[in-house]
């Protein structure tokens, strides 16, 4: 699985620190050595520093660590760095800081990309076990089809607000309807009607795990990660939300459930209708 490559964290609280590193060399002569990247920034109180460059070697307390050609690296005092890379101290630790902000991000989106095979098999299962992602979609979109329109309209008013709406006021102003409305404050499952189990499975999950696959080979250093790191921050919650809605649509596709959808008030001919069919939930259909 391709991830981001995750650039070096270098951090200064000494001198020594810069001194130490494996390829630094100084003084170096400017003549034979092409600069090609500031590397990191470091700024020290109580020591001062000596530039690196042969013909400068100006004592300092603040500069450039900066990268040759040659993958060397040697270090420039503020203004050798800003005459080779026309940059300011101030200017360069903003443009580094923020390059730090994207490589945690990159190291976030890699957690989740090295498990992408378990998140692309958790969706897999939860698709294809039995009355399952599939089968909720199959069977709502054969439920939709057959029921009266006014009925649907209704069930995504109650998913919407169970507890107050027209229809719950409808039943609780006539007396003669209580049983109805007790019926109808037991419905359950209504949650299928105020979201889509495709997108909350396909849409937000699959689709942008695939968009940050592809976004690993075509990546510009410089673009941000902010949303898909949100998407991450968000998956495991997003995952929860598809498993309750498979299990709401068990609730509402049962027998005893479906009964109670003859106790909402629709027009006279809608009323008929839902009265005389017999849905068989094994089928996800109506039996002829």
């Amino acid at each position: 699985m391709s991830v981001f490559n995750i650039d070096e964290k270098i951090t200064f609280n000494s001198w020594d620190d810069v001194v130490q590193r494996p390829c630094f060399e100084s003084p170096v002569e400017p003549q034979k050595n092409r600069f090609v990247r500031i590397a990191a920034v470091y700024s020290f109180k109580d020591q001062r520093a000596c530039c690196g460059m042969s013909d400068c070697l100006k004592s300092h307390r603040r500069g450039f660590l900066v990268v040759t050609s040659d993958d060397k690296e040697a270090n420039l005092c503020e203004t050798c760095g800003r005459k080779l890379f026309d940059v300011s101290f101030e200017g360069q630790e903003k443009i580094l800081q923020d390059q730090a902000c994207i490589r945690e991000q990159k190291i976030q989106i890699n957690t989740v990309l090295e498990q992408v095979d378990n998140i692309k098999t958790r969706i897999k299962k939860l698709k294809q076990e039995p009355k399952g992602a599939n089968w909720l979609y199959r069977i709502l979109t054969n439920f939709r089809r057959t029921y009266p329109v006014d009925l649907l309209v209704a069930l995504k008013e109650l998913a919407m607000n169970k507890d107050d709406n027209a229809i719950i006021a409808t039943l609780a102003e006539n007396e003669a309807d209580i049983s109805k409305l007790e019926h109808v404050k037991q419905l359950q499952g209504l949650g299928i009607f105020a979201a889509d189990i495709r997108e909350e499975l396909i849409g937000k999950i699959l689709k942008p795990l695939k968009t940050i696959e592809e976004l690993v080979d075509n990546y510009d250093v410089n673009t941000s990660l902010i949303s898909q790191c949100k998407w991450a921050d968000n998956l495991e919650e997003q995952f929860t939300c598809a498993e309750l809605l498979v299990e709401e649509g068990r609730a509402f596709f049962d027998a005893e459930n479906l009964e109670r959808l003859k106790s909402i008030p629709l027009s006279e001919v809608s009323t008929r209708f839902v009265k005389s069919l017999n849905w068989d939930v094994n089928k996800a259909a109506k039996n002829k």
